[in-house]
């Protein structure tokens, strides 16, 4: 059943989200035990907030490291879910939702291709904090934030 939650949020994410097409976002790990999620993108020019210096925009870090934190957060309501159908599964990850995010901007968004990497720091029944990091191709960290979301 893992498998096949892991399999539907990942569907639901890059297909039934538009905006997370606009950025470009691919899905490169998702862990069922960990709750780790890892995404990537590629920098390309409607991402860029600074023209002359050619940087992400700030709402481009604050969004990735958001939905990248909300992947966790969908694995753990997953795994809170387990034993029931898959509807009722679906149901609550549709109902969930971004409570508060929290961004550090440590460096300007320069580089080519980016990597988000989220765990899991605290899980509830009602409520999930991750702890959310971006960094560009060369492994330096571009952002740093905290997440807290509530899970249906």
């Amino acid at each position: 059943m893992s498998e096949h939650v892991i399999e539907n949020i990942k569907k639901y994410y890059l297909e039934m989200l538009p905006f997370n097409k606009v950025l470009g976002i691919d899905i490169k790990n998702l862990d069922y035990d960990s709750g780790e999620a890892v995404t990537t993108f590629e920098m390309k020019a409607d991402l860029i907030g600074n023209s002359s210096a050619g940087i992400l925009h700030g709402g481009v870090t604050a969004s990735v490291l958001d939905l990248t934190g909300g992947l966790s957060a969908l694995i753990s309501c997953a795994k809170f879910q387990e034993g029931k159908s898959f509807e009722e599964i679906s149901q609550k990850l549709v109902e969930s939702a971004t409570i508060n995010i929290r961004v550090d901007y440590l460096r300007p968004g320069r580089g080519n291709a980016f990597e988000c990497r989220s765990r899991i720091i605290r899980a509830g029944r009602r409520i999930v904090v991750a702890k959310i990091d971006l960094y560009n191709e060369q492994d330096v960290r571009i952002a740093t934030g905290t997440g807290t979301y509530l899970i249906g």
